[in-house]
């Protein structure tokens, strides 16, 4: 079913409530919370996706991997792959507003018998009622046009490349079935069977959080284009994530999706640190004039004097938006790292208010945290607090940790590696 009101160009399609609740049954056969909604929002958006081209042009579309291989994929990559006829078409869903880019993870455009010959764009409101795609590009395009972001390893391609009018995507499917779209990839090495079983043990804890980020992407792609190390590699995480939180989860009330997707948000990129060094800044982090006055007397330049930050110090900073059931509720999340060798650096994090405002909300609270998720420092908001602060702490090159921000049941993560 399309909606009435969409731009015609686009395909606006219908989620039933029995599809959302079918879908997030399904997703409770992974291992952690962010594996489970990226499975949940695949699954609406694949539901919704085969129902309607079933119906129009392609009756024989189905599932490239249909269960049980499917659950392996969604455990670690975002993005589902469909068979129309000879060509294979990958959904990218994405719960963003913002539709400047489409972002596709490597796995997708490296992995040669994962590569596919479009590439359709996907926003999805989980707790809404439609699936929006908005655009679609070919894997020509991404590898000549798209920016590789090695930080989170996905091509970014801006939206002014993509072709909006999905219209077109029925004509050049129907009228192009000898073109190619997909441009050349390499092949990727033969891991033996000892590599493969040290990397099943080594990225099979759930603890693991960016398992697809941990070993270089050559090895990565081997690991999981192989089906069988993809299952076990999904099996072992599993496995122990279920060891670990059977316990924890007794008596417990299972969430709604609603709920889960409101309650915690963890960024799936890892923030290097030490490319700041070097002076190559994530997107979304950037410096703090962007969010206050050179000539501040309250904020950012807190940062330089009370808090002893020379100018040897670099900063940047985000903005962190609560506002998922709390509306326009926004902050500014600043760090700064102060080199102390060649392999260590000292990092200072603080949260200020947004938007003007003068005081962070009462009860907000900053953490940090290890890879393991366990909490070793937090800071609560008092009563006009314009703004709070960890204490300075000390890292070397490789470690991991992560910052949350969290007010009442809204809480978002930022994870990084030194």
């Amino acid at each position: 079913m399309t909606c009435a009101f969409a731009d015609p160009r686009e395909w606006w399609l219908e989620i039933s409530p029995t599809i959302q609740v079918q879908s997030w049954q399904q997703s409770q056969v992974y291992a952690t919370s962010s594996s489970r909604w990226c499975a949940y929002i695949n699954q609406i958006c694949l539901h919704a996706f085969l129902d309607w081209i079933s119906t129009e042009d392609f009756p024989s579309a189905s599932v490239w991997h249909s269960f049980p291989g499917t659950p392996a994929f969604w455990e670690f990559v975002n993005g589902t792959a469909i068979l129309l006829d000879r060509r294979r078409v990958v959904l990218i869903p994405s719960e963003a507003i913002d539709d400047s880019e489409l972002e596709v993870p490597q796995e997708w455009v490296d992995i040669p018998s994962w590569a596919a010959d479009y590439y359709l764009a996907v926003q999805v409101k989980p707790d809404g009622e439609w699936v929006r795609i908005w655009g679609y590009t070919t894997h020509t395009e991404l590898k000549s046009l798209a920016h590789y972001d090695s930080v989170d390893r996905t091509y970014c391609i801006d939206a002014r490349h993509l072709t909006k009018d999905l219209n077109a995507f029925s004509l050049s499917y129907q009228f192009c079935r000898e073109e190619q779209m997909k441009a050349a990839v390499a092949s990727l090495p033969q891991l033996s069977t000892q590599q493969a079983e040290n990397l099943v043990q080594r990225l099979g804890n759930s603890s693991v959080t960016f398992s697809r980020l941990g070993v270089p992407f050559t090895t990565w792609g081997s690991l999981l284009e192989d089906e069988h190390w993809r299952q076990r590699l999904y099996q072992q995480r599993f496995t122990l994530s279920a060891v670990v939180s059977a316990s924890a989860r007794q008596g417990e009330r299972v969430a709604s999706p609603q709920e889960i997707g409101q309650q915690s948000q963890s960024s799936q990129v890892q923030v290097n640190l030490s490319r700041w060094l070097e002076g190559i800044y994530d997107n979304a982090w950037e410096s703090i004039e962007t969010f206050f006055a050179s000539n501040s007397s309250s904020l950012a330049f807190n940062f330089r004097s009370s808090t002893g930050l020379d100018l040897s110090s670099i900063k940047r900073a985000k903005l962190i938006d609560l506002g998922i059931e709390i509306e326009s509720q926004k902050v500014v999340l600043l760090v700064a790292l102060i080199p102390e060798s060649s392999q260590q650096v000292s990092i200072r994090v603080q949260l200020h208010p947004a938007n003007g405002e003068s005081y962070l909300p009462v009860n907000m609270k900053l953490a940090l945290l290890l890879e393991s998720g366990e909490i070793i420092q937090e800071v609560q908001a008092r009563v006009q607090d314009n703004y709070i602060q960890l204490k300075r702490f000390d890292g070397e090159v490789g470690e991991c940790f992560s910052i949350q921000v969290a007010l009442d049941s809204c809480q978002i993560t930022e994870n990084f590696v030194i």
